[in-house]
């Protein structure tokens, strides 16, 4: 009776671990899986660059290729239609991301002495790679002209930051790292 006993909870935690195994199997989108949700037309390129980046946080080069496969065009076309948008990354993103506007509105509005405070109170510089962990964008219109300048971090958008209210801004993201 030990030995039936003994397989019957073998059993039973190996049917949870294969329904566990095969919920999480569903869940994970892989970039096939995206990619069918497209037609195989070069008009639908860029929404297909836009669903990958969004489900994994970046085009990486596997994605890229398999996307360039689908398509039935050249790698570079995939390289050019995703490294045109500064919202579609082509490389892993650290754990804090500020990306901070520079069209024309924000500019005028001081934009540039938001970064240069940023810059000055994170220690880093706008565009360097150097610190894997946080990274600083200067990057082109948001469209939220009559609100700038903006600040993203980490995707979270921030209107009429001025560089008196970076500190605020940034406390909530640094105090973890």
């Amino acid at each position: 009776y030990f030995f039936i006993g003994c397989l019957c909870v073998i059993i039973q935690w190996l049917c949870t671990m294969c329904s566990m195994l095969y919920v999480l199997c569903h869940m994970i989108r892989t970039v096939e899986k995206i990619l069918l949700d497209f037609d195989p037309d070069l008009k639908n390129l860029l929404p297909a660059l836009k669903k990958i980046n969004a489900s994994f946080g970046h085009v990486g080069e596997k994605e890229a290729q398999k996307t360039a496969d689908y398509f039935s065009v050249p790698l570079s076309k995939v390289h050019e239609t995703a490294s045109f948008y500064d919202l579609i990354k082509t490389k892993r993103q650290p754990d804090l991301l500020i990306q901070v506007c520079s069209g024309a509105n924000c500019a005028v509005k001081s934009s540039f002495r938001v970064v240069s405070e940023i810059e000055n109170q994170l220690h880093i510089k706008a565009g360097d790679d150097f610190n894997p962990k946080v990274k600083l964008e200067v990057i082109s219109c948001l469209g939220q002209c009559g609100s700038g300048p903006v600040v993203i971090v980490n995707e979270n958008v921030f209107t009429k930051v001025s560089s008196s209210s970076v500190a605020d801004i940034l406390k909530n993201y640094i105090k973890n790292k």
